[in-house]
């Protein structure tokens, strides 16, 4: 278990999760966005069964939309320590421009450590890792809330199409764009900059969200799965991403706003998919 004071680890404050959002940090210290990945996070719990509810309840206690605020973002504020910075590169996986299938061993690279973290260092191998913990009979209860965060961050993290992109440009970090007259990075306007604009809160967020019906999951959850998802995310960014210029206007603004939005409800529907599976009494 990751070394780090109990009350750090399980109350982060509310208030820092919100200013880290709100100071617009780059993307390499937030992945998509608090307010997103509480959205994701609040999304798929309402899409839980009754009885992986209550399971899921022993674990976070309480399960409010505050404790999803602080489980969802607990890996992004963790990173910036000296205790946590291990888990930076669990954020994404990058798949080589002009290859279009996730191959775990050439793109999920291999760092052995502590039994508690994964042995191959990619959103799409830690998903299946933390997915295990979840369940894990002989893991404590603080154990499997860090696996839930987990999980909640990295399936979000994944359906951020420049997360599953290219290491030439390091996922669009590297390609300069402007937004409303701000220099930035196709990275940072993909995971912070629009939804901020077009949002500005998870509150806001879920109240758009919720009105239209759940994604439709599989029925079943199995780990390969997140391979499929791996593929289709990478898909989308070399198709739908990339702007054709420099300078953001409207019409790419809402078309990728418009995919965002597809993408948290995909990601809540195939996080609860994953929950309902793993929990099963």
């Amino acid at each position: 278990m990751l070394m780090i004071p109990k009350i750090f680890l399980r109350r982060i404050s509310c208030v820092t999760i919100v200013c880290l959002a709100l100071a617009g940090y780059s993307p390499n210290a937030i992945s998509w966005g608090a307010h997103v990945h509480t959205a994701i996070g609040i999304l798929a719990v309402e899409q839980l069964q009754p009885e992986t509810l209550l399971i899921l309840e022993d674990i976070i206690s309480p399960l409010t939309r505050q404790a999803m605020a602080e489980a969802c973002n607990w890996p992004d504020v963790i990173r910036e320590t000296e205790e946590g910075k291990w888990g930076g590169s669990l954020h994404y996986v990058n798949i080589p421009r002009g290859d279009e299938v996730y191959t775990s061993l050439r793109d999920c690279p291999e760092q052995p450590g502590p039994s508690e973290r994964p042995t191959q260092h990619c959103a799409t191998e830690a998903i299946k890792f933390f997915a295990t913990g979840l369940v894990n009979p002989q893991a404590s209860k603080e154990q499997r809330w860090q696996s839930f965060a987990w999980l909640c961050q990295l399936v979000g993290d994944l359906h951020q199409p420049l997360h599953t992109g290219y290491a030439d440009d390091r996922g669009g970090n590297d390609v300069n764009v402007v937004f409303n007259g701000e220099a930035m990075n196709l990275h940072h306007f993909w995971d912070f900059a629009l939804a901020n604009q077009r949002a500005g809160s998870w509150q806001y967020l879920v109240g758009e969200l919720s009105e239209f019906p759940p994604v439709r999951a599989a029925s079943g959850w199995s780990p390969e799965m997140v391979d499929d998802w791996t593929n289709e995310s990478h898909k989308l960014a070399g198709e739908s991403v990339y702007p054709a210029n420099p300078e953001i206007d409207e019409v790419y603004a809402q078309q990728s706003w418009e995919l965002i939005q597809k993408q948290i409800r995909l990601a809540a529907s195939r996080l609860a998919l994953i929950i309902n599976s793993e929990l099963q009494p």
